[in-house]
């Protein structure tokens, strides 16, 4: 048996498939490219910017502190000469205060008493030694030196009494030495706070003495017998 094939022929002819251009691809790795230089040209511009902002600031920091230091020894300076300005100071008030405690020394000492000897020291303890003719006069002018603003205590050491006589050998008199310590502050607040506190005590004083008085009178009234009245 013969077979015959009648189709006709048909010629298939297989593509080469989808082929991409290449200057796509060309120009997308130049724009890669730009970009990247980009990058780095602006990185690179911020990086000079920055160190050249930094080598600023070094300088600016060098003369700030060349300025602090000025500033320190200036203050130094300036602390020194205030603690000798203080110390001036402080001396000419001392002197002043020890012209003004010796003037009231001199306007409460009494007439027949004399200072032979005074010592004072910077803890404010004092010594004080003198003459006078009565034990009376002692006690008075203790009285009025305890009165001085500056003078916190008063406290009699000894009184002795010495002879003292004439050519001849006969007595003339009895001389009276003695000897007074305590403690006084050479402050102008703290003398007055001082004062303050002894015009308080000797009011109190007074006020306790008042109020003895009328408690006594009030007892002497409700003893007064009807005869009395």
């Amino acid at each position: 048996m013969i077979r015959v094939n009648l189709q006709p022929k048909v010629l298939i002819e297989a593509g080469e498939g989808f082929k991409m251009p290449l200057w796509p691809l060309i120009l997308l790795t130049i724009v890669l490219a730009a970009g990247v230089l980009g990058v780095m040209y602006v990185t690179s511009d911020r990086i000079s910017a920055a160190e050249a902002e930094i080598r600023d600031l070094d300088f600016k920091l060098r003369d700030f502190q060349k300025t602090l230091d000025a500033f320190e020894q200036a203050k130094a300076e300036k602390d020194y000469l205030q603690g000798k300005r203080d110390f001036v100071n402080s001396i000419s008030s001392n002197q002043r205060q020890w012209v003004d405690f010796f003037d009231e020394v001199r306007a409460k000492i009494p007439k027949d008493v004399w200072l032979t000897k005074f010592e004072g020291e910077r803890s404010g303890a004092y010594s004080l030694e003198g003459k006078t003719f009565s034990y009376s006069s002692i006690g008075f002018f203790m009285l009025q030196f305890n009165s001085i603003p500056y003078v916190t205590t008063v406290t009699l050491e000894q009184a002795t009494a010495q002879k003292s006589g004439s050519k001849s050998g006969e007595t003339d008199s009895f001389a009276k030495s003695f000897k007074i310590t305590g403690d006084m502050k050479l402050s102008a607040k703290d003398a007055k706070s001082e004062e303050e506190e002894k015009g308080a005590a000797s009011a109190k004083a007074a006020a306790r003495r008042g109020a003895k008085d009328d408690s006594k009178s009030r007892k002497d009234k409700d003893e007064l017998s009807p005869e009395d009245l």
